[in-house]
Formats: structure tokens, C-alpha cells, sequence
């Protein structure tokens, strides 16, 4: 009989192990809360449990939005309705043990796309790049207004992400006006970059005003005043590069869209720039 003693006790420790997961942790959902959804965007939300015995069935009660849908544990799909929803998740499993969990779904008008300006964060005595980024949701376009204090744009520097922009820069006042329009939606991108110097050391500060435009052409607030809309350089972008007749953005009427164009548009577009406040535009004041 002690021959048979080292394999009863494998037997014994195969014996322990439980492949169908039964005793082991109790029954939870994982899911608190739901992120927020945006109106006519995309949106998911999968929902997943720990615990008890697999598999697990989720069902969700409630009213949901129009646009979206609820199968597998999944919530998914485009909302089209705003509002706040009231929703309970429940998820049982192979023992036939249940959870449930209360959760809000919000819908709300999606939040405008914002420019990001990337400065050095210490301080400069030599040139330095100023970057600016697209962030948040998509963007067709942007007016971007800033004074440089103790700062000297090298304007040959510019790299920009479309070719459908235009630029100007008044010494006097040292006000720097860049209006650009995308050949298609950007997002989370570099849209230009500029190479300042700064004339004493300093901490590069800038104060813009910025007005970005959704993919819808919404505007994020006032447009600064120009001779010509943003939608006139929108049209330009949106057929840049195309040949055509009756095309937008075809102002000289060639049956094509482009540089010409571009340089139709620019004549007066940017107005005469207003004497800045006094203590502005001296040279004078900058961060130190």
C-alpha cells in the first residue's frame, strides 16, 4: 500500500483545483459610473463584472437615448437626444447570482475644439519655437490673435499645417494675426510653428485670442473683425487643388482653386490694426 501513497496524494491535489471558478470572489460589477456621451459623436461603453462563476449575462433597464443600443454588455452607437438618463445594470451569473448597479447617462452638446500654444516653461535668452495644437475635437479652422512682448517673429520661420491660411504682423504694435482654414477636419495635431526671439531674457507669456471652428464651421466665440468671413477661406480650403466649374473658392474665375485665389482674398482682408494701450507695443513690459 505505500507504493499507492504518492499517487493518491496527486490525486488528492488535482482534486483541489476547481475549473468551473466556483468559491471564489462574490459577484461585482466594476462599472460606477458611465463616461459622458456627446451629441451626434460617437460613443461606447462596455461594461464588464468579476467574481462568481462564468459567464456572466448583462441587461440594462431604462430608457436609453435615440442612437444608442445596449447588447452583449455593451452600450454603443450615436446619440441623437440630449439629456440626462437614469439606468440600472444588472449582471447575474452561471449560479444564477445577481448584481445591480444605478448608473446616469449624460448627453450634452460636445465641447468646442481648443488651440493649444506651447512656450518654453523657464526662461529663454535665445530663439525659441512657439508651437499651437489643435486639441480636443475636430477643427476646420481658427483666427489666432496675439501681441508679442519683447518678442521678434521670424516670419519666413512659419510651418504650417494647410495651405490655406493668411498672416499678418503690424511692428508697430506688435500684434501677430494668423487666420488658417484645413482641407479637412484636424484634431490633436500641430496646426503651425514660428521661431521668436526674444530681445532680453525672459519667461515667454502670451495672451491670445483665439475663435476655432467645429467641424460643422461653428465658431467657438466672436470672430475677431476681418475684411472677409472665415467661411470665404473655409470655401478656399474645401476646394483647394480642385479644377471645376463654378467651384467656391474659385474667386478669379479660372476654373481651379488655389494660390491666386488665396492672394484675391488677402487683399484687405486684415484690417487696420488699432493703436495698443498704452504700456503696449513699446517693447517694454514683457515677463521677465
Amino acid at each position: 500500500m505505500r507504493k499507492l501513497w504518492p499517487m493518491a496524494l496527486l490525486l488528492a491535489a488535482c482534486g483541489t483545483q476547481d475549473p468551473t471558478g466556483a468559491g471564489s470572489e462574490p459577484l461585482r460589477l466594476t462599472a460606477s459610473s458611465l463616461p459622458p456621451a456627446y451629441l451626434g459623436e460617437p460613443y461606447q461603453a462596455v461594461f464588464s463584472a468579476e467574481g462568481g462563476l462564468r459567464p456572466y449575462a448583462f441587461s440594462l433597464e431604462g430608457k436609453l437615448p435615440q442612437g444608442l443600443t445596449f447588447q452583449g454588455g455593451r452600450l454603443s452607437g450615436v446619440p441623437r437626444e440630449k439629456g440626462s438618463f437614469s439606468l440600472v445594470l444588472t449582471v447575474e451569473d452561471a449560479a444564477k447570482n445577481s448584481r445591480a448597479q444605478k448608473l446616469t447617462l449624460t448627453v450634452s452638446d460636445p465641447p468646442p475644439p481648443r488651440l493649444t500654444l506651447v512656450l518654453p516653461p523657464a526662461q529663454v535668452e535665445g530663439p525659441f519655437l512657439l508651437l499651437a495644437r489643435v486639441e480636443g475635437r475636430e477643427a476646420v479652422g481658427f483666427q489666432l490673435e496675439v501681441r508679442l512682448q519683447d518678442l521678434s517673429p521670424d516670419l519666413y520661420s512659419l510651418k504650417v499645417a494647410s495651405p490655406v491660411h493668411l498672416l499678418d504682423y503690424d511692428p508697430q504694435s506688435r500684434l501677430l494675426r494668423l487666420d488658417m482654414a484645413f482641407p479637412k477636419p484636424l484634431k490633436d495635431q500641430e496646426v503651425f510653428r514660428l521661431l521668436l526671439t526674444p530681445e532680453k531674457p525672459l519667461t515667454p507669456r502670451l495672451s491670445p485670442q483665439v475663435v476655432l471652428y467645429d467641424k460643422e464651421g461653428k465658431p467657438s466665440g466672436q470672430a475677431p473683425s476681418r475684411g472677409r468671413p472665415l467661411a470665404d477661406l473655409l470655401g478656399l480650403a474645401q476646394n483647394w487643388g480642385r479644377e471645376g466649374k463654378e467651384l467656391k473658392g474659385d474667386l478669379d474665375g479660372d476654373g481651379k482653386v488655389g494660390e491666386a485665389d488665396l492672394r484675391l482674398l488677402a487683399q484687405g482682408y486684415f484690417p487696420k490694426v488699432q493703436a495698443p494701450p498704452p504700456g503696449e507695443g513699446s517693447g517694454k513690459g514683457g515677463a521677465p
